[in-house]
């Protein structure tokens, strides 16, 4: 039997978000008979897409809900999360990770995206590349629920005395009237502050909360929040599409640039601790490790457009 391709992923896709959205008359249950007998490989991406869809049944029940209510531009993820599972691009168990659920979020960005959006209440918030956030106002808070990724936040002076929290997985981060950042880290939570001060809260001792000023940076987790560090404004230049470093280790810069770039970008320890400066785009990333590769005794192998590594030349 011939394997699937993605286009006809796509189709299967597109039938079964059609026949989830309404019962189909008679004439679209001939039109789909016809086309899931029309090859065997159409039989086969239907097979699979309902294998996807029985292990969805043992999601949450409030994301079951969710999915099964769409709009029509949700009904447009389901789709796209059909055609990706189907085709193998999904390998993990959807319902032991997050990645799946932030497909739902309120505001989000994919890899190399930016994106600013405003507020109600004048905010401005910045969201860095593979962003995820939820936003709940109402009369007690204006929350930001952080789910994955990096948010640069000015807040908005119409919200009056009603606080305004980030929430993350380690805790929460109070803006006193300020301009900071918040970055989701896999275990922790690291904020900066460009104006005024922040409180931040760790979620399992609050007590051991801690006020940042400006120019201060720190990670915590839910148990306490770490040292202070020096928090300059080039480290928020990814708002302007830029990463800004002095005298910093070539190895950081990959790790760094890897964020801006689907699949696998690497560098290898014997060029890991040359040294960099410069400033760099992030909309280009390709001629970012050209640069670099014209400056430094490093060379670029391309094994694939996903796969990358920077080795030492020499």
């Amino acid at each position: 039997m011939a394997a699937p391709d993605r286009k006809t992923f796509e189709a299967a896709a597109n039938w079964y978000v059609q026949r989830q959205s309404q019962p189909p008359t008679a004439a679209e249950q001939q039109a789909w008979q016809q086309w899931l007998k029309g090859d065997p490989s159409h039989e086969a991406a239907w097979h699979q897409l309902e294998q996807l869809q029985r292990s969805l049944g043992g999601l949450p029940q409030d994301f079951t809900r969710r999915a099964l209510s769409a709009t029509q531009q949700r009904r447009q993820v389901l789709k796209w999360m059909l055609v990706l599972g189907g085709a193998g691009y999904l390998g993990w168990n959807v319902q032991q990770h997050t990645a799946l659920g932030n497909l739902w979020a309120d505001y989000r960005t994919r890899v190399g995206e930016r994106r600013r959006i405003e507020l109600v209440d004048g905010t401005r918030v910045d969201l860095n590349t593979q962003t995820a956030i939820d936003v709940l106002f109402d009369g007690r808070q204006r929350l930001i629920r952080l789910r994955e990724g990096e948010v640069l936040i000015h807040t908005g002076k119409s919200g009056g005395q009603t606080p305004f929290y980030v929430q993350t997985h380690q805790g929460r981060v109070q803006a006193l009237g300020t301009r900071f950042s918040v970055r989701q880290l896999p275990e922790t939570t690291r904020v900066g502050v460009l104006e005024d001060r922040v409180e931040v809260v760790p979620a399992d001792q609050p007590e051991h909360g801690r006020l940042l000023n400006a120019g201060q940076s720190a990670d915590f987790d839910r148990q306490r929040v770490g040292i202070e560090h020096v928090y300059q404004r080039a480290q928020a230049a990814w708002v302007d599409g830029q990463v800004i470093v002095l005298d910093a280790m070539l190895g950081d810069v990959i790790v760094d640039l890897a964020r801006y770039r689907p699949g696998v970008l690497q560098c290898d320890t014997a060029c890991a601790r040359l040294r960099v400066s410069g400033t760099f785009r992030l909309d280009s990333t390709d001629a970012v490790l050209a640069n670099l590769q014209a400056s430094l005794p490093i060379q670029v192998k391309y094994f694939t457009r996903y796969w990358v590594s920077v080795t030492h030349r020499g």
